[in-house]
Parts: C-alpha cells; structure tokens; sequence
C-alpha cells in the first residue's frame, strides 16, 4: 500500500506512479493541498486524474493547510511488514525540484514509519494523533518542542555544559523562539542562524545577542530546507 501527502504535483512522475500503482490494485491514498499557491486548478485535475485510477484522494485537516511533504510505502516481506517512508522539505514537483534547495530522509526506521503511519491516520480519519515517538507536528507539539529544545540547551550552558544551536529556515519572526534565543545568548550557547527571508532577530548586540550570528544564503537556487541542529 502506499500513502502519500502533497501541496504540489501536478506534472510529476511520482503522480504517474501512484496511478500505475491504483491501477495494479495497490491500496493507494493521496492527501493533497488544494490550496497550494496558484495550483488550485491543478490539484483539482490531478486528484480527478488519481480517483479515476481507484486511489483514495483526500485533502486534509480541515480549517488547517497540509504543508508536510510525506510518502509512506508499506510491503509484506520475508521478515514481515515493512514500511519505508519518505520526508522532505521540497515539493513532490519537478519545476520546484530544479529551482529549490531542498533535504530528503528516505528511512526504513521502524519508529519513524509509525509516526508516519500515525499521521496518514490522522489526515485521513480526521482524529488526532496520540503522542509521536520521534516527530515533531505542528501545529499539534511542534512550538512548545522547540522552545523546550532551546531552552535545553539554555540550562546546559549556565550550568558550564558544551552548548550549541545551528537553525536554518525561511524566516524568523515568532516572538517566544526570538526571546527564548536571546536568553540562550546571555546564558552562553553559541546560535548561528541561517535565514533565508525576514529575520526579526537583531544579532551581536551586547549584552543580549553578542553569541548569536545570522547569515542568509543567496545565489542560484532557492534556499528552501528548514534544518535545527542542538547539540544535547
């Protein structure tokens, strides 16, 4: 069987495979975004396209934007169930592909094909999930994680601990993660950030900032992956 969530894919090989795959009798089910930035009309023909080959189309949460770019596979092996699965940050689109910098997991990791497993169940019976094993989802966990990840690293650095943070994303503007950043500063930890875009963060001012530095890639291709490194 095979899952999968997308925003875009309206011309991608990957969408000629899931239809190959319905039409062998493969228990195939899509999520897509219908609202993905001016693809609507797109989306609406491709999941036309799929539920005429017998997949199983769905499209989301509702009152919330499917953003998570997942593929979940699941075999019956000589050893058992397997299921491999599939995260990244770019779109299931070839164009983008050419355009974008992106990073991919390809795992056969039996804790991250249940978290996997547990959210495809989540887009597609509309309940939520129970607690992860190993993901973060937003906007269920996802912000209160990652203050607590900072913070973390935070203690560790006053209490003389080796501490470090490396980020990288599109743009940084949420208040708690900017202050919760600023004390990590005072307390020592040593913050590079990558920004590609806005950056309401002010680095190197003394006394609240001097350990942290920003930095935005520019040149060909479009920096678009989300990266967070701690070091504890």
């Amino acid at each position: 069987s095979s899952r999968r969530s997308t925003a875009r894919a309206d011309d991608s090989p990957i969408v000629d495979a899931l239809v190959a795959a319905a039409n062998a009798g493969k228990d195939v089910t899509v999520i897509i975004e219908l609202r993905a930035r001016f693809d609507e009309e797109a989306n609406i023909e491709l999941s036309n396209r799929l539920q005429e080959a017998g997949a199983h189309v769905m499209y989301g949460v509702v009152g919330y934007k499917t953003h998570a770019k997942l593929a979940l596979v699941v075999r019956r092996e000589p050893g058992g169930i397997r299921r491999y699965c599939h995260l990244g940050t770019g779109n299931y689109h070839p164009r983008t592909a050419r355009q974008y910098t992106d990073y991919s997991l390809f795992t056969c990791r039996e804790e991250v094909g249940q978290d996997v497993h547990e959210l495809f169940l989540e887009l597609t019976s509309l309940t939520r999930t129970p607690r992860l094993l190993c993901l973060l989802q937003s906007p269920f966990g996802m912000h209160e994680a990652m203050l607590a990840k900072i913070e973390r690293e935070t203690e560790l650095a006053r209490a003389g601990r080796k501490a470090r943070i490396i980020a990288k994303m599109n743009a940084l503007v949420e208040q708690r993660a900017i202050e919760a950043l600023y004390r990590a500063s005072c307390a020592g930890v040593k913050i590079d950030l990558i920004v590609r875009g806005v950056c309401a963060l002010r680095p190197g001012v003394p006394g609240v900032s001097e350990n942290i530095a920003v930095r935005s890639i520019v040149g060909r291709f479009l920096e678009h992956s989300r990266t967070f490194y701690f070091e504890n």
